[in-house]
């Protein structure tokens, strides 16, 4: 039998948290009851520096099955890049993150790859197929993440009606366009499926409120599917508070200008900047070897570049007009 890393087969599992050990079905956990309904994927870890996402759907998991609760449809969790968890570092060789547009998933289909990261999408690949087509029902995908930089989180939110309207229920500002600015993320993936899907971005990745923010906006979203009963969400009213509060209330944004890098413009993100904080035109917001980078226009910026590796320096966005 052919091995990959760590793994021979999916009887076979890493650690890649305490106590989480986790094998190359990257299965954290499947609730099914039988019943009519949705399905919903929620996945963590697609970054291996963003352990949150993980800890957040096993607490959900273990509190559903602790409290016996109903489940209508299917809820399947899954840790995404399980051997860059182990190392704790963002990816191996790749990211896997960027890498599941169509041409992307059809030539590793077809190749089966060669990089860490390729077997770490081929195994997810096979994962978010199977539960595809085991589905009843609607299929909803939930992405969770953390960020390098301190500040607002929110919800990335995909050009698709429904999940718009997903995304209001859920408490935290939305971002319309990242996913256009980003390409090539799970979240495209299950879109061009024609399922509905969204990512957030739960705060920084060591903060103490993160792991809750998370963990909250999935709750949430299961209830607002259909998944579980609303009453069956521990301390609903003071999830949403908290999240009210951490989003600060603010309207949705839409991203405006996409600052990309490359490991050749040795990026340096001037220290301080929060995410969703406000910037003006001509700020100098960081530096690479070329001199001052400015902000091209008044706006917020989103998810500002303080993480060793990452081809995004920064994004501005500016508030949605509501029609």
């Amino acid at each position: 039998m052919e091995q990959h890393g760590d793994f021979v087969d999916s009887a076979l599992k890493t650690t890649i948290l305490p106590g989480v050990h986790v094998g190359s079905d990257h299965a954290l956990g499947v609730l099914d009851q039988g019943r009519p309904g949705p399905t919903v994927v929620v996945s963590g870890g697609m970054h291996g520096n963003e352990p949150a996402g993980v800890r957040a759907i096993l607490r959900i998991l273990e509190t559903l099955r602790a409290e016996s609760a109903p489940v209508a449809g299917r809820l399947v969790g899954l840790c995404g890049n399980v051997g860059a968890l182990r190392l704790g570092v963002r990816f191996t060789d790749r990211d896997l993150n960027r890498c599941w547009d169509s041409p992307s998933v059809s030539y590793l289909r077809a190749t089966l790859g060669h990089t860490a990261e390729d077997v770490e999408q081929l195994e997810l690949l096979q994962a978010f197929d199977a539960a595809i087509a085991q589905a009843r029902g609607p299929v909803v995908h939930l992405d969770l993440h953390s960020m390098s930089a301190d500040g607002v989180p929110f919800i990335v939110v995909c050009d698709h009606p429904q999940s718009v309207q997903l995304a209001r229920e859920l408490c935290l500002p939305g971002i319309a366009g990242l996913e256009k600015a980003i390409p090539a993320t799970t979240i495209e993936y299950f879109t061009t499926l024609g399922h509905i899907a969204l990512a957030v971005e739960g705060g920084q990745h060591q903060s103490p409120s993160t792991e809750d923010t998370l963990e909250s906006v999935a709750w949430l979203l299961l209830a607002s599917v259909g998944v579980i009963a609303w009453s069956a969400v521990p301390d609903l009213a003071g999830r949403r508070a908290r999240l009210r509060a951490r989003g600060l209330n603010l309207p949705a944004v839409k991203v405006t200008y996409r600052h990309g890098i490359s490991p050749a413009d040795h990026f340096r993100m001037k220290p301080g900047y929060r995410n969703l904080q406000a910037v003006h035109a001509g700020e100098v917001l960081a530096e690479d070897d070329s001199g001052p980078v400015r902000a091209p226009a008044d706006g917020w910026i989103l998810l500002p570049l303080y993480q060793p590796v990452g081809t995004d320096g920064f994004f501005i966005g500016s508030p949605v007009v509501q029609a």
